[in-house]
């Protein structure tokens, strides 16, 4: 049975969170690394990306390095791509190793692109297919003081690739957490992530010697999180999150003079902060059948919007490599379009 306590730990929880979420700030698109904010695997999209203080789905340092301490008997490997609109394409690789006594690395790989974006002219001419790029490559260490203790630290490496007239972009990022198991049942997950990551560019030229030279922060993201085990077959998370985000404007000021307007350039940099509640279950209905669904509360532009999400795992028979098939189906914040995840997951 769940004790009162816990109870109110949630409750406490969710009403912060709540509270806080209706107090957006500002809009939350548009932003340096966006393809690293859309989740890492099946398993976490399927629960609303509410994994931060989730051990039992599998080792993903992207939801908090503090996991990669996870004490196993083998190497977990999962191997993920999503299907999406708009000739985007999203693919994921992870894997965990053990380092005894009591600590662990988990190393990962994401990739975005875009293709057959279409060239033209400024007369409105065809002239050939464009493609972009994106990587983040993280590395999580982690250890665990206690057993009701872990902590860890994840660098990254951003790299990115828009155009053959812009040069590439790279970048470090470095990600903080600690997991804290309250109680057998009950866990509490704390993060920071993307700290000093940007996006370097220089767009000079395609678009004049004016634009020269730009970076733009990825916003800085603070996570809390609780998890709670009703049963060993069902599982209930929850996640806030809250995002600190900054943007350089490009304004051209006219200042009249002598008959003519000459224009002056002045670059502004904007702060602003957005945040985000997120929800997740997990349920065991068979020793081969997963089901997962969850539910994120965001803003995109000026509206607040619930993004659905659901998906399950095949646990397939047989004992070596432990393998299993699973599948999300996300709904995107715009709403307008879904994505398929599918992932393969083994223990090797």
């Amino acid at each position: 049975m769940m004790r009162a306590g816990h109870i109110s730990a949630i409750l406490w929880f969710l009403f912060l969170s709540i509270f806080f979420v209706t107090d957006l700030a500002a809009q939350s698109g548009g932003y340096a690394g966006s393809f690293t904010r859309m989740g890492f695997s099946p398993r976490g999209m399927a629960m609303g990306n509410a994994l931060t203080a989730v051990e039992s789905e599998g080792i993903y340092g992207y939801y908090n390095p503090a996991l990669a301490a996870k004490p196993t008997e083998s190497i977990q490997i999962d191997l993920s791509t999503a299907a999406l609109r708009f000739d985007r394409q999203l693919h994921m690789v992870s894997s965990h190793f053990r380092l005894p006594p009591s600590a662990g690395f988990s190393v990962s790989l994401i990739n975005a692109t875009v293709s057959n974006i279409d060239g033209r002219t400024q007369s409105g001419y065809h002239t050939e297919y464009f493609s972009t790029n994106e990587f983040q490559l993280t590395g999580n260490f982690a250890l665990r003081f206690s057993e009701k203790i872990w902590g860890g630290i994840g660098l990254k490496y951003n790299f990115i690739n828009l155009h053959p007239e812009i040069p590439n972009s790279s970048s470090i990022g470095i990600d903080a957490g600690v997991l804290l198991h309250i109680t057998s049942k009950l866990a509490m997950g704390v993060t920071i992530r993307d700290f000093l990551a940007t996006q370097n560019l220089n767009t000079s030229n395609l678009y004049g010697i004016e634009t020269g030279d730009q970076s733009h922060r990825y916003p800085v993201r603070f996570h809390s999180a609780l998890s709670y085990k009703l049963t060993e077959s069902w599982l209930l998370s929850f996640d806030y999150e809250i995002r600190f985000q900054s943007e350089e404007m490009i304004r051209k000021i006219s200042e009249d003079s002598s008959g003519f307007e000459p224009f002056r350039t002045i670059r502004e940099n904007r702060s602003s902060n957005s945040q985000f509640m997120r929800m997740g279950t997990r349920y065991l209905i068979h020793d081969r059948i997963t089901l997962r669904g969850g539910i994120q509360y965001l803003q995109f532009e000026d509206e607040y919007i619930f993004q659905p999400s659901a998906g399950f795992s095949l646990h397939l028979p047989y004992d070596r490599f432990s393998p299993s098939i699973d599948y999300a189906f996300v709904r995107e914040p715009s709403l307008r379009s879904a994505m398929h995840v599918f992932a393969i997951r083994m223990n090797i």
